[in-house]
């Protein structure tokens, strides 16, 4: 069994998922199966499956003409990868997590990180949010990165970097997408002695995840088919008689936020 970096597309529904935004709510987001897609500029495109339901995730894709399952448990710490042509997993652990689509506000540095220098310096309205202001700075770089950040949704709405380069989100308006009513923001990108570009990002409410982003490369990242409603609890189990293998060393991928 290949233990590779986790493929593009395995990433990508891992960021979706995983560093999905979450509202002021008491309730988890409902569960839900869906599919990803990574579309390339030149219309190229790869797709694999999510599921969904509280902290819990399961990505099934390809990698290298290989079947690959990567189910990700945050509240343990534990991910384990399997292969199904040969029945063997590997089983990764490291330090529990919270899961970022549940309920509660999310700051934009992690506690306790020593590389990073992060300074509150108040609020601002953008978008009719009440953004906070951070200003971030990292161990041994010059200068800092200046966000406006909303918390519920765990975003940069404006970012402004050392060196004057500035990205903007604005909301534009609610929108339908797979028959769902989703926020459509946009996205732009300055850098100085630079044209400026362009970009888009769709988040579902009820989800409290980022379900499309249209990058300026002309690359398109989305969730599509989504369903939503129960899923098997057995989809986050190894199954019964699968050979454990030893994991490979090195950092785990999709452990992080």
């Amino acid at each position: 069994m290949s233990f590779a970096p986790l493929h593009a597309l395995g990433a990508f529904a891992l960021s979706l998922g995983l560093a999905g935004a979450a509202l002021a709510q008491s309730s988890a987001p409902p569960d839900y199966t869906a599919r990803a897609v990574h579309t390339q500029p030149d219309g190229s495109a790869t797709s694999g499956s999510v599921v969904k339901s509280g902290p819990d995730m399961r990505l099934e894709y390809s990698e290298n003409g290989r079947d690959v399952v990567q189910i990700i448990r945050r509240a343990e710490g534990v991910s384990y990868f399997l292969d199904p042509a040969t029945q063997t997993y590997a089983e990764i652990r490291g330090a529990p997590a919270p899961d970022p689509t549940g309920a509660g506000y999310m700051p934009p540095c992690q506690e306790g990180d020593p590389g990073l220098s992060c300074n509150f310096k108040g609020t601002e309205v953008i978008s009719g949010i009440t953004a906070e202001v951070w200003e971030i700075a990292v161990s041994g770089q010059p200068g800092a990165t200046r966000i406006l950040w909303d918390g519920a949704r765990h975003r940069a709405l404006r970012q402004t970097m050392p060196d004057g380069s500035v990205m903007r989100m604005g909301f534009v308006a609610m929108v339908e997408m797979s028959g769902r009513s989703v926020e459509h923001w946009s996205v732009t990108y300055e850098a100085p002695d630079q044209p400026a570009q362009s970009g888009a990002w769709y988040y579902d409410p009820e989800l409290r995840l980022e379900v499309r982003e249209d990058m300026v490369s002309g690359a398109v990242r989305a969730l599509e088919d989504i369903r939503v409603g129960p899923v098997d609890p057995a989809l986050f189990e190894v199954p019964t008689g699968w050979t454990k293998l030893d994991p490979p060393p090195g950092p785990v991928p999709g452990q992080g936020n």
